[in-house]
């Protein structure tokens, strides 16, 4: 509510302030009365109702000692009506009701209610909550010459807070009414008094809606009041300051001003992100490649004002980012390579930090930071090194094989003719393999600079699938798989390089039958549409586990899974023919669950006729 009257002018702000606040001081003594006024009554209800139990009391003593239990049912319904109650019993000393304000309950068992008790001597309360509300029980001991004779019950009805609001309520008009004229009063007079604050108040809101290169036209104030006469003397000393400033100033402030906004410039188009901070490490200026490294919004106000080392992430880094926060190297240039939000796992950030210094070479307790994102570089170095580890792996496997059996055949001078003839086929399949490898590996780097041209042809996509299956099925039988072919009984034909192709196809189906164990199950699933066509193949093999998932197109990736070591394989296979369809216009995607199979599916674009 407070904050909705900001957009009102000063003398009405005051006005409402003052009414709200009186009103509510007001509202507070209301209540405070209508409490105490309560209390209060409670208090002599609880005394009158005691004050007529012992009266009832006596008056019932006296009716037994003269005329016994004749009259009790009449005597009953005169407490009721004299007093207001709620209910009135006499109840014998058995638990009888010998008479009751409501005639059924007569002779019938009484038993007290469940509630809280309170006791005065001979008398006790119980209070409980009835149909109607909460309801004060009266009991008191009745003797008869001297003899315990019963009890006598006497109930009300507990009248409650809103009862005595309402009750006082019809007071309400009187009691308000001069309150509301005094502050109605007051407000008026109020008023009257915050008008030239007022104006001032208005001229003011208006200059700050003005941008800061606008002319100014405020205007004099009253002087019958000391805030005017002020307020007129701000003008004419503001008015003099302005004419006294100097030409040389503002040529000064012009240059300084194009020198700053230039060095911004240049600051904001380095590709590098750059920051300073203060003594305390704080950001006084950030550019807007630095924003973007550390996603911190658009604009590099964002980061004015934060500390360096919280933007960074530095205590959440590794030990080397933590040379940032030595304080014995604050005065010397520190380089580190860190984490981005101090982790390797989001990208990797490489952060100079040198001293600022004064003119006289001493170092001022600021900083500038240089941030510059080697992520790319860091996973080609990765990736380089992978891809070494791999092909020399490949490489030196068949040499070494190669190498063992020739010197066995050179060193041995007699040996059996059929041992002559496996060693020469172990010499010859590794050969053969070594340079498949090479192959694959010259295809692949061709393909991926662009250097290899595709023999494309149009091709009748039906015969093609039978020669791939064909090449397959020797490898599919001897592991016992099941070979599903789901091909329609007519498909269009496509220009494509058919070789590649074939050697694509061959991969995903080799593969599958590689690390699906035997008796398991391949299917190749084919369908057309207008503008593509879909071949996937799809397993019961061993599955991919989706960490692994993205990595698997990757040159000589192979997964850790000890099942797929068991297998020869370069690793090239599916890298080869991710290449392949890509450059025929295509898209090779993977699906996978482990332990229960895996999809490959291969998309092929249909060229329209007459392309």
């Amino acid at each position: 509510m407070l904050g909705k009257t900001s957009h009102l002018e000063l003398s009405r702000r005051v006005i409402t302030y003052y009414l709200m606040f009186s009103l509510a001081v007001v509202a507070c003594l209301v209540i405070a009365i209508v409490v105490v006024s309560t209390s209060v009554w409670k208090s002599r209800a609880e005394d009158d109702c005691l004050a007529h139990l012992y009266q009832a009391a006596n008056a019932t003593r006296s009716e037994l000692a003269v005329h016994g239990q004749s009259n009790l049912q009449l005597l009953a319904d005169r407490f009721r009506s004299r007093w207001g109650l709620a209910y009135c019993a006499l109840v014998s000393n058995r638990g009888h009701i010998v008479a009751h304000t409501t005639a059924d309950q007569v002779g019938r068992q009484y038993r007290n209610p469940a509630g809280t008790v309170d006791h005065w001597g001979e008398a006790q309360r119980i209070r409980y909550d009835g149909d109607s509300g909460p309801v004060d029980e009266y009991q008191i001991a009745i003797s008869r010459r001297g003899q315990p004779w019963g009890t006598l019950v006497m109930a009300v009805q507990d009248r409650g807070v809103w009862q005595s609001v309402f009750a006082t309520a019809r007071h309400a008009p009187l009691v308000f009414l001069c309150p509301i004229l005094l502050l109605i009063i007051g407000a008026v007079a109020l008023r009257r008094t915050m008008r030239p604050t007022s104006e001032i108040e208005r001229q003011l809101r208006r200059l700050a809606t003005l941008p800061r290169t606008a002319q100014h036209d405020l205007q004099l104030a009253d002087v019958s009041t000391p805030v005017g006469t002020g307020w007129n003397r701000l003008l004419e000393s503001l008015g003099n300051g302005q004419r006294q400033k100097s030409l040389d100033s503002r040529l000064d402030q012009a240059v300084e001003g194009y020198r700053e906004k230039r060095s911004e410039q240049i600051l904001h188009s380095l590709p590098d992100g750059v920051a300073v901070t203060d003594e305390k490490g704080t950001i006084t200026f950030a550019n807007r490649a630095l924003v973007g490294l550390l996603g911190m919004g658009t604009s590099e106000e964002n980061l004015c004002g934060k500390r360096m080392q919280q933007c960074l992430a530095i205590e959440a880094a590794g030990a080397a980012a933590k040379q940032l926060l030595d304080a014995t190297l604050q005065g010397r240039a520190v380089v580190v390579e860190m984490g981005r939000y101090g982790d390797m796992s989001q990208g990797v950030l490489r952060v100079a930090r040198t001293p600022q210094v004064h003119s006289a070479g001493d170092h001022n307790g600021g900083h500038v930071w240089c941030v510059r994102d080697i992520t790319q570089q860091k996973l080609a170095d990765q990736m380089r090194d992978q891809f070494v580890n791999a092909a020399t792996h490949e490489l030196r496997t068949p040499l070494a094989n190669i190498k063992a059996y020739a010197e066995t055949l050179t060193l041995s001078e007699v040996m059996e003719v059929e041992k002559q003839k496996q060693f020469c086929n172990t010499i010859n399949a590794e050969a053969t393999r070594l340079a498949r490898f090479v192959d694959d590996l010259l295809h692949l780097s061709r393909m991926e600079v662009g250097s290899t041209s595709l023999n494309r042809q149009v091709t009748d996509v039906q015969r093609l699938l039978q020669e791939t299956i064909e090449k397959v099925r020797p490898q599919m039988e001897q592991k016992k798989i099941t070979l599903v072919a789901e091909l329609p009984e007519k498909l269009p034909e496509l220009v494509l390089d058919k070789d590649k192709i074939i050697v694509a196809l061959v991969n995903l189906l080799g593969n599958a039958a590689k690390y699906t164990p035997e008796g398991g199950r391949v299917r190749l699933h084919v369908e057309a549409t207008e503008t593509a066509m879909q071949i996937s193949v799809e397993d019961t093999g061993i599955g991919i586990s989706v960490e692994e998932l993205p990595k698997v197109l990757e040159k000589f990736f192979r997964s850790s899974d000890p099942r797929v070591h068991e297998q020869t394989g370069s690793g090239l296979g599916l890298s080869l023919t991710n290449e392949i369809i890509r450059l025929h216009g295509g898209k090779l995607s993977v699906h996978s669950e482990l332990n229960k199979g895996s999809k490959f599916s291969v998309t092929l674009p249909i060229a329209p006729e007459g392309s």
